[in-house]
C-alpha cells in the first residue's frame, strides 16, 4: 500500500478501532482482469481493468441482520476513446461501521471509504485530479429476508454523505461531460 498521510492514518486507526471480533465468516484475497465497452455518454469507450484486494464478511451483531463487509481494494482502469487514453487508479478501504434494522427486511448502513479511491491521469501521466481522505456515508438496503448478498436491493434515494474528511473531487463530478471534454476537447 502506498504511503498514507499521517492524518489519514489517525482517521483509519480511530475508524477501525473497536471491540475485538470473532474470525471473519469469509476472508479471501481476490485478483483479476476484465475488459468491456460502454457508450453511456454518447460515444464508445473501451476499458481494460486489473484489480486485487482482500474481501471479508464479518458476523452480524444481531440475528437475521446482514454481515459486515470489509474490502481493501486496488483497481487500475485504462479507458480508450477517440485515440486517447485516460487512467483511473483506485486504492482504498471500504468498511461497514454500523447496520441498523429499519423495518421488515430493510437495514440502514453507515460505512466509510478511506484512502485514495480515485486518481485520474492523462496519457502523459499528468494527474488531472485525485481523491484522498475519508468519506462516511449512509444508505438503506432491502435484504429480501435472505442471506444471499447478490440479490440485495439498494433503496432508491437513501444514500447520504455524512462526512467528507479530505479532498474528493471525483466524488462530485458528472462523469460524462468530463470524459467528453478529455477525449474530444
Amino acid at each position: 500500500m502506498k504511503r498514507l498521510v499521517p492524518g489519514l492514518i489517525g482517521l483509519l486507526v480511530l475508524a477501525l478501532a473497536g471491540p475485538v471480533q470473532a474470525a471473519p465468516l469469509v476472508r479471501e484475497h481476490y485478483s483479476g482482469t476484465d475488459s468491456y465497452d460502454f457508450n453511456d455518454c454518447g460515444f464508445d469507450v473501451h476499458v481494460e481493468v486489473s484489480f486485487e484486494g482482500v474481501f471479508m464478511l464479518k458476523k452480524p451483531r444481531s440475528d437475521g441482520a446482514p454481515p459486515y463487509l470489509f474490502d481493501n481494494y486496488e483497481v487500475h482502469e485504462i479507458l480508450t476513446a477517440n485515440g486517447r487514453t485516460l487512467t483511473f487508479d483506485h486504492q482504498g478501504l471500504y468498511k461497514d461501521l454500523r447496520i441498523t434494522h429499519v423495518e421488515g427486511t430493510v437495514y440502514q448502513f453507515v460505512a466509510i471509504e478511506a484512502g485514495r479511491p480515485f486518481v485520474a491521469r492523462a496519457e502523459d501521466g499528468t494527474v488531472l485530479f485525485h481523491d484522498r481522505g475519508l468519506l462516511k456515508t449512509t444508505f438503506q438496503v432491502d435484504t429480501l429476508g435472505d442471506t444471499d448478498l447478490s440479490n440485495d436491493v439498494f433503496i432508491e434515494d437513501s444514500f447520504e454523505l455524512l462526512k467528507d474528511a479530505g479532498s474528493h473531487p471525483g466524488f462530485y463530478i458528472d462523469g460524462c461531460p468530463e470524459l467528453e471534454a478529455y477525449f474530444f476537447g
